[in-house]
């Protein structure tokens, strides 16, 4: 791929770094010259990509194919002549889960290939596993034509059905104005539903076949993975397909053929203890060595069949990897340590850099860190950061050499408020305490053949056939002279200080939809909020915080990644404990919330938008600050995992 009209203008670069706001430290402009240069004609992101992307394959946490990748990254680190190149151990796994090469197909009455998925951790096949295909049962009569066909057989499950949890539909009360003839009609569909329920699960499938939304597999995983036992491993096996195949199914099926499919799901399961790792090293400081500017990704993906693991997130991991690179070769001498960090564990839950970020907390190191950037949002261009007032001429001087050079490519620097404590990437480990956490956001062409990033977003379409270069190359260059003028500066970034006196100051930004003060309520605080798909997989983590006033009013915030928003218009029922919000956004539109308190204290609801219905679900994290419980919070130290 030639990106040669990204570098026509390079001779011309030397003038334009000196437009960097006055009275800022940062690099010398022939020094920023040199990483433009290196970064445009010589790089080698791409080359880096396909090598993890084509070579390696997808990493799943705890995988052979993280440990291989962790094992190489640290390789080309210390090939560049980075130090202290290393493997950070954050925890363990208790069982390993690898994939071989699979197929699902229909062979009777037609033969066709489908695309699919199952969760990782699932169970695979003993070999090609052939059976009936039949619909789920709906009544008696449907069940008496299968019942004694069950063993073997591959179950369609309906592509309309969604599962209502906490209710149990066999038995609700009756419903208002229902009469003795509907109340009997409605008890007796639930009793066959529990007889059904209860074949299905006696008897000896082959499996369940589930339909995707679209065409797009997306790949999840087993919950509890972290507990598992070569004792307790999932036996249900389930499959997803693309829609498109799963009409296939159907429309034979509805035509009265016999059908058949065959799985041949190789899934290996190798009992631990396994380590496993951040990947971790450093261009030292040679003034404030202790003083420390982060360039991140995080190096696992998920690993469903045919993906690459590339645009979540290879390409922010080559990013990084190449930023070191051109770092390195250009020979620079910041003034701060330039860390590199590629995390694991972040599909699960932020594992990796939330462990390291609390390992720099409790010894002591984390007032050091400058900053942590990630790249983890495609294959975009590096196109935007948020922060506060106090960062902004800063960040706005570490980024005018790249907006001088990627002309096609403005970079801008947005403020707010105050630094979001939510996320759902890596950024969020490190403003959780206090750190400016950044997470860039992607802008210009996002993907190949006119497809973006939810095509690819952990589907089988996360290959490098959507991949762009040119974008990689800036980003790549970006993230490198962003890091050098940091470290370069004359101080570290300012932090967002809270203030003890100010209990709203505990808590991320909310809107001030009202000036009633500040009251206790059931919702007030911070929520770990999940969206989950029709096969009960999480598909999107955010925050929502909640804060009750004396007027009976609520306001809420929604955290995602690097940014949010207010929910407006909203409101809460105290006799339902039901709260309801929209929330607006460019990217995706609008969506309204709704969700009701359990008794158990979970939150679970819906979100429903153009792109269509999800259910929503989590816990508070942290209840509304009292002006005395605010120290003592901030000083909370979880156990630490060391260094390996």
């Amino acid at each position: 791929m030639q990106i040669q009209r990204l570098l026509v203008i390079a001779p011309f670069l030397v003038p334009a770094f000196t437009l960097a706001p006055s009275g800022l430290s940062q690099g010398a402009p022939e020094r920023v010259s040199a990483l433009v240069i290196e970064g445009t004609e010589r790089s080698e992101v791409w080359a880096t990509l396909e090598e993890l992307c084509l070579d390696i394959g997808p990493r799943l946490t705890g995988s052979s194919g993280l440990e291989r990748a962790c094992t190489w990254a640290r390789g080309k680190l210390s090939s560049y002549g980075l130090k202290n190149a290393h493997l950070w151990k954050w925890g363990e796994v208790p069982v390993r889960f690898d994939r071989g090469p699979s197929t699902v197909r229909m062979v009777a009455p037609l033969e066709m290939e489908f695309e699919f998925t199952t969760r990782a951790w699932a169970p695979g096949t003993d070999g090609p596993l052939r059976g009936p295909v039949f619909k789920r049962p709906t009544t008696a009569e449907e069940l008496a034509a299968v019942r004694d066909r069950l063993d073997g057989a591959w179950i369609l499950e309906s592509s309309s059905s969604r599962r209502r949890r906490g209710r149990n539909p066999d038995e609700d009360e009756a419903k208002e104005g229902e009469n003795e003839e509907e109340k009997l009609t409605r008890l007796e569909q639930a009793r066959v539903r529990k007889e059904i329920k209860a074949i299905i699960e006696e008897a000896d499938l082959a499996g369940t076949i589930r339909a995707s939304r679209n065409d797009q597999v997306t790949t999840g995983g087993v919950r509890g993975w972290m507990e598992l036992t070569m004792d307790t491993l999932p036996t249900d096996r389930s499959i997803t397909i693309a829609r498109k195949n799963y009409e296939a199914l159907e429309e034979q099926l509805s035509a009265g053929e016999s059908v058949e499919l065959e799985a041949d799901l190789v899934h290996f399961f190798t009992e631990g203890p396994f380590p496993v790792f951040n990947v971790v090293a450093d261009i030292p400081g040679t003034e404030f060595p202790n003083e420390v500017v982060i360039l991140s990704a995080h190096l696992d993906s998920w690993n469903g069949p045919g993906s690459q693991g590339c645009q979540d997130n290879g390409t922010g991991s080559t990013v990084m990897i190449e930023a070191a690179r051109i770092l390195a070769a250009s020979g620079v001498q910041p003034r701060r340590t330039i860390r590199i960090c590629l995390w694991s564990g972040e599909e699960q839950g932020l594992h990796g850099s939330r462990r390291y970020a609390e390992w720099l907390r409790d010894t002591g190191q984390l007032d050091g860190i400058s900053a942590c950037f990630v790249d983890d949002g495609g294959t975009g261009y590096q196109g935007g950061l948020s922060c506060i007032a106090s960062m902004e001429p800063m960040l706005e001087a570490a980024i005018a050499p790249v907006n001088a050079h990627f002309g096609e490519m403005p970079i801008s620097v947005s403020v707010q408020e105050k630094m979001p404590r939510g996320g759902s990437s890596d950024h969020a480990s490190f403003n959780r305490l206090g750190v400016p956490g950044f997470y860039w956001t992607e802008k210009g062409l996002s993907g190949r053949e006119a497809r973006n990033y939810r095509f690819v977003w952990h589907t089988q379409n996360d290959t490098t056939r959507y991949a762009v270069e040119e974008n990689l190359v800036q980003s790549a260059v970006c993230s490198a002279v962003t890091a050098y003028n940091l470290a370069m500066a004359d101080s570290i970034l300012p932090r967002y200080v809270e203030e003890p006196e100010e209990p709203e100051a505990e808590e991320p930004s909310v809107v001030e939809a009202s000036s009633s003060p500040k009251a206790d309520g059931p919702l007030g605080g911070v929520w770990d909020m999940a969206m989950y798909s029709e096969e009960d997989e999480v598909v999107f983590e955010f925050t929502l915080t909640f804060q009750h006033h004396k007027d009976g009013s609520v306001t809420a915030d929604l955290g995602v990644r690097g940014s949010g928003g207010p929910l407006l218009n909203v409101t809460y029922d105290e006799k339902t404990k039901t709260v309801k919000g929209t929330y607006k956004s460019e990217a995706y539109g609008t969506s309204n919330y709704e969700a009701t308190l359990a008794d158990d204290g979970t939150l679970s609801g819906k979100r429903k938008s153009e792109r269509g219905d999800r259910e929503i679900r989590g816990k508070r994290v942290k209840e509304e600050a009292k002006p005395e419980e605010a120290q003592e919070d901030g000083q909370k130290a979880p156990g630490k995992i060391g260094q390996a």
